[in-house]
């Protein structure tokens, strides 16, 4: 356990921790990462790893965004923390006089059109999904505390908020969509679409209340319930550049929102789960597109985005290969929740030699329209390198095991 006895603040900017407790509060426990968030400078994460190393010697270290104090064998710390004002930290040991410094993580930038573009979303009423049928869901002043809770340094907070409580519903289909069926690697802007394919995906969903059918279903595309795949196609067509604005847009504010939640240690989670492809009417053929480094992102546009998971093992994701994803990545925290969402692929990733927490992956549960599912994510553009591809058996099921070291977002 550990405490701020003291605290510098010259500056006097604002102080909050994302758990919403006072600043003074004891904090910690084995594992437990705690993000304290200096306002207009950036986020320090101080991290307790008292007795956190189960297959080693005893040893109680508490770090503060990389630099770490060890308080073996004391049951717990008190720390002097000075803020400068120009980013940068101090903290002392109270015990003993050490001190360490470093560096805030850097806040994210929210744009103010972004917040405007989904409030409009929330008004005509594709923001967050409707009427959602297996998930208890969160009221809007549910959304609005956690957001003034986890993201106070943002008048945007509540925007914040919402983008990840949508993306937990069935609104991630749309986002999952308008990402691997984009060909990044063309010049154009907007980047063209593999029409044919989104709306096949929206057409073939048949989970559920989760189809073309159904009126929330759609909805949630900018659309109303369809009869036949053209009639997808047909209303596709008319919202599609649409879609894509609110995909860009919803995009940019989760990667801000997912930057700004508190981290989760390495002891607490050593690794992170994967089941792909997680919505069933995609195949192992679309696994491939969902990094930059697929050559078909460079078009041209008439070539469908799907391409032969052996071709993209033996091409571009080999061990050594890093990749790119173009989309939001969902994880769990074991490999039996993973086998459960798998459609022939399972991921592990593993984080950065040396890594204290999980910088580039964000749990999400707080925010979640089901408080029991448990979700980590990884915002587009993050980089792994994979350390190995192999086919085995899980439970008497064949499944491919990729994994993963993050590399960077």
């Amino acid at each position: 356990m550990w405490q701020f006895q003291t605290i510098r603040n010259p500056s006097e900017a604002l102080l909050w921790f994302s758990d919403g407790l006072p600043i003074d509060s004891w904090r910690g426990g084995q594992g437990v990462s705690s993000r304290l968030i200096v306002d207009g400078e950036g986020f320090l994460d101080v991290t307790d790893f008292q007795n956190g190393f189960p297959f080693g010697p005893v040893m109680d270290f508490i770090d503060f965004n990389g630099a770490d104090f060890d308080y073996t064998p004391n049951p717990s710390a008190s720390f002097e923390l000075y803020l400068p004002g120009d980013g940068s930290f101090t903290a002392t040991a109270a015990a003993t006089g050490v001190s360490r410094s470093g560096q805030l993580k850097p806040l994210p930038v929210v744009a103010a059109a972004d917040a405007a573009y989904l409030d409009r979303m929330i008004a005509d009423k594709y923001v967050p999904y409707q009427d959602i049928p297996d998930a208890p869901g969160k009221s809007f002043a549910q959304i609005a505390a956690l957001g003034a809770q986890l993201f106070p340094f943002s008048p945007y907070s509540f925007q914040l908020a919402m983008s990840i409580y949508d993306w937990t519903t069935a609104s991630f289909t749309r986002l999952v969509f308008m990402k691997i069926f984009e060909y990044t690697g063309m010049s154009q802007s907007p980047l063209p679409l593999d029409q044919d394919s989104i709306a096949t995906a929206i057409w073939e969903s048949n989970w559920n209340t989760y189809n073309p059918g159904n009126a929330d279903y759609m909805n949630s595309f900018m659309m109303t319930p369809a009869s036949s795949l053209a009639d997808v196609q047909s209303q596709l067509a008319a919202v599609a550049t649409q879609l894509q604005q609110f995909s860009d847009v919803e995009n940019r504010l989760l990667a801000a929102a997912y930057q700004s939640m508190p981290r989760t240690s390495i002891v607490d989670q050593p690794q992170l789960f994967s089941g792909q492809m997680d919505i069933y009417q995609l195949g192992m053929e679309h696994f491939g597109i969902e990094f930059l480094q697929c050559p078909l992102n460079a078009g041209p546009d008439t070539v469908p985005l799907q391409i032969d998971f052996n071709q993209a093992i033996a091409d571009y994701i080999r061990p050594g290969d890093t990749i790119t994803t173009k989309m939001v990545w969902s994880f769990g925290s074991s490999m039996s929740e993973a086998m459960q969402y798998q459609n022939g692929i399972v991921l592990v990733a593993n984080p950065p030699d040396g890594a204290w927490v999980w910088d580039a992956a964000s749990y999400i549960t707080p925010l979640s329209d089901d408080p029991d599912k448990i979700e980590y994510t990884f915002a587009p553009g993050t980089s792994f390198l994979v350390q190995s591809v192999e086919q085995t058996q899980n439970n008497g099921v064949d499944v491919w095991v990729i994994t993963l070291l993050v590399s960077g977002a």
